[in-house]
């Protein structure tokens, strides 16, 4: 999806946005002069950056994570100077030290795992953080029930061949419909969270009731 990735933010009506901006918000903020180390999961073209620079200034040093070269060459778009790091590696096996990150963040990523893989995933996230780090995941919901259900898949079937019309590399974004039926399992996510050490666990639903935001801490042994 690299090269049409720029769609994104067209196709959700500036949701996806929006929903960044919420997620940057519920990180505690950075103790005055401390530098704030990041780690960000999944990270494609590093887009979650310009929300995460106004909201921690100049104290954030980021790493993006990303197994995809297309998707780092557009993050090279942020990358003009040392406060952020484009790391080509397997979230689930990022290969970067261990507990030194402050915060580890992974948005709309989580689509793209099986359930099977949600255990490396915490592990891995559980390794990066300090005692006492924070973990923030958003992901795109189908809603459980209610007209938004019925009419985000239709919503999306009616526009791909409009895409495929207009700009036929767009047609990969058709994907986008089997994962959004598909979703992620919250539950399992979320035991495998309490497994890797994490407590504090908080869900939300962020609005119009079809992005879910996900935060915990790392609070237990490992």
């Amino acid at each position: 999806m690299a090269p049409t990735y720029g769609f994104a933010p067209w196709l959700s009506g500036g949701l996806l946005g929006r929903w960044r901006r919420q997620l940057v918000a519920e990180l505690l903020p950075p103790a005055a002069g401390q530098p704030v180390l990041m780690v960000d999961l999944m990270a494609g073209g590093a887009d979650l950056w310009p929300a995460l620079r106004r909201y921690l200034g100049a104290s954030l040093q980021l790493t993006a994570v990303d197994f995809s070269a297309s998707m780092l060459a557009r993050a090279c778009r942020h990358a003009a100077g040392p406060k952020l790091t484009l790391h080509p590696a397997d979230a689930l096996a990022t290969g970067l030290p261990a507990g030194r990150a402050h915060a580890v963040t992974c948005a709309f990523g989580l689509k793209t795992l099986a359930p099977a893989d949600y255990i490396a995933l915490a592990h891995e996230a559980a390794r990066l953080l300090q005692p006492g780090g924070q973990l923030a995941l958003l992901e795109v919901v189908l809603p459980a029930r209610g007209w938004l259900r019925r009419l985000l898949p239709a919503y999306l079937d009616l526009l791909m061949p409009v895409m495929r019309r207009l700009c036929p590399a767009a047609a990969v974004h058709a994907a986008l419909a089997g994962y959004l039926r598909r979703g992620p399992d919250l539950g399992q996510l979320r035991h495998a969270l309490r497994q890797a050490g994490f407590g504090a666990l908080r869900q939300q639903q962020l609005w119009p009731g079809c992005a879910v935001l996900l935060t915990a801490e790392l609070t237990g042994a490992r």
